[in-house]
């Protein structure tokens, strides 16, 4: 579970700004979009809104960030810190500043970055969620390391070399590779970064897509039970997979459009996919020695009660593109992961992104879900969102700051989308005088 993350002098927030996933105690509507049965009750989604460029895109960079430098060792170098460092001053000397609290196995941790040109702070905490003091689990300050338990003289030689072997790299991702520690909560620390994290960018195509479903038939049971909630006229999606020689026997005499690639010498040990206008239309796949093709069919319903059948190429970009969340929505409802979303509306109705909420919202959930959206038919109080759940960014200056709707204290009757058009909340473009 995530809590919070404070960022600091990295891309266009120049000054230090917040978003939590605390909910507001004191309101009492959909209570079942809060975690209540734990030590901190934690939002289940959250929301970001704002005009294009105010920065809500750089939230889910920073997550990102941080990610990405805990989990891959070669990730960070001097010229990246030093683009991903505000640069809209003529003199910026502030390291990029990242905290970030979370949950992992019943324990609260706190990790935070510094970083400047060949400057890297490191450290991580067990929280004492403010009753009682933090634990050092370790600290770095560039190729110093201290850690919060006693160590051998050979531990610390082989990570002082380590280390300077490897300077922008976190300790975190060089005790993954090179295990040089037997702390456990390393290791519980990685696992979230890397396996309970994850970012959706807005080209969020998966290749695999296929594959995927065909091996895992839950994910593909769960994309049916939202078609049919949202309301698509989808009856049921299928994988149809087909012999390759037997359906080059079929399509011998046929103009076919898979015919050129299959009639081709095939080696597909890790499988072939097959993309046109960011639509899988078919995998390849080799199993117990064969190889085999696999589509989507879509079963839909037709005038007089007839049901066709349709491949992909004859569904709209908004059912592809939800098609596609699929695997990240499945996450975090069943699997408890932390999915970031930027631009969830993508190419979708208003209609069925309202839907999908709506569906998530309600359903038995073990993760959270955080995503970015101009969408403003969310902005419904009443029926989907507590005003806790929604943020805004705003630039000024080039530099952007974040907010919560909940700051602004207003009653459960308040229209909120028609405030937000209206401007009382700030982060909408400001639109000058068209000549």
């Amino acid at each position: 579970m995530l809590l919070r993350i404070k960022i600091e002098n990295f891309l266009s927030f120049y000054n230090e700004v917040e978003f939590n996933m605390f909910p507001n105690i004191k309101r009492t509507t959909f209570l079942n979009h809060i975690y209540l049965k734990q030590e901190i009750p934690l939002l289940k989604q959250s929301v970001i809104y704002g005009a294009n460029g105010s920065g809500k895109s750089n939230l889910l960079s920073s997550i990102n960030f941080i990610k990405r430098f805990v989990t891959n060792k070669d990730f960070l170098n001097d010229s990246l810190i030093i683009k991903s460092k505000f640069r809209l001053k003529e003199e910026n000397s502030k390291p990029i500043n990242i905290l970030i609290e979370f949950k992992k196995k019943d324990i609260y941790y706190k990790y935070q970055i510094k970083l400047n040109s060949k400057e890297i702070f490191e450290k991580l905490l067990i929280s004492g969620l403010d009753k009682k003091d933090d634990i050092v689990i370790f600290k770095r300050e560039n190729n110093k390391i201290i850690t919060g338990g006693n160590r051998s003289k050979e531990v610390s030689k082989a990570i002082d070399k380590l280390i300077k072997k490897n300077p922008y790299s976190s300790i975190i991702s060089l005790n993954n590779e090179f295990p040089i520690s037997n702390n456990e909560h390393m290791g519980f620390v990685y696992d979230w970064f890397s396996q309970d994290l994850k970012t959706l960018t807005l080209n969020r195509i998966i290749p695999s897509l296929i594959d995927l479903m065909s091996k895992n038939k839950k994910i593909l049971k769960f994309a049916n039970n939202i078609f049919k909630e949202i309301g698509l006229g989808i009856e049921s999606l299928e994988i149809d997979s087909e012999n390759i020689n037997k359906l080059l026997e079929k399509e011998a005499n046929s103009d076919n459009k898979l015919k050129e690639l299959l009639t081709k010498k095939l080696d597909v040990s890790d499988g072939i996919t097959k993309m046109k206008n960011d639509k899988v239309l078919f995998s390849i796949v080799k199993e117990k020695g064969e190889h085999i093709i696999k589509q989507f069919l879509f079963k839909q319903a037709g005038l007089d009660n007839y049901t066709g059948e349709m491949d992909i190429e004859d569904q709209s970009d908004g059912t592809v593109k939800l098609l596609n969340l699929i695997p990240a929505l499945y996450d975090v409802i069943e699997n408890g992961k932390i999915v970031c979303i930027d631009e969830i509306e993508n190419s979708i109705h208003p209609t069925l992104i309202s839907a999908l909420v709506s569906y998530f919202s309600k359903s038995k959930s073990k993760g959270q879900l955080i995503f970015t959206t101009h969408e403003t038919e969310l902005l419904n109080q009443q029926r989907l969102m507590r005003p806790d759940e929604v943020w805004f960014t705003e630039k000024e200056n080039g530099n952007s700051r974040m907010y919560s709707l909940n700051d602004f204290k207003e009653h459960n009757t308040i229209n909120i989308k028609n405030g937000y058009m209206e401007g009382r909340y700030g982060a909408i473009p400001f639109i000058g005088k068209l000549e």
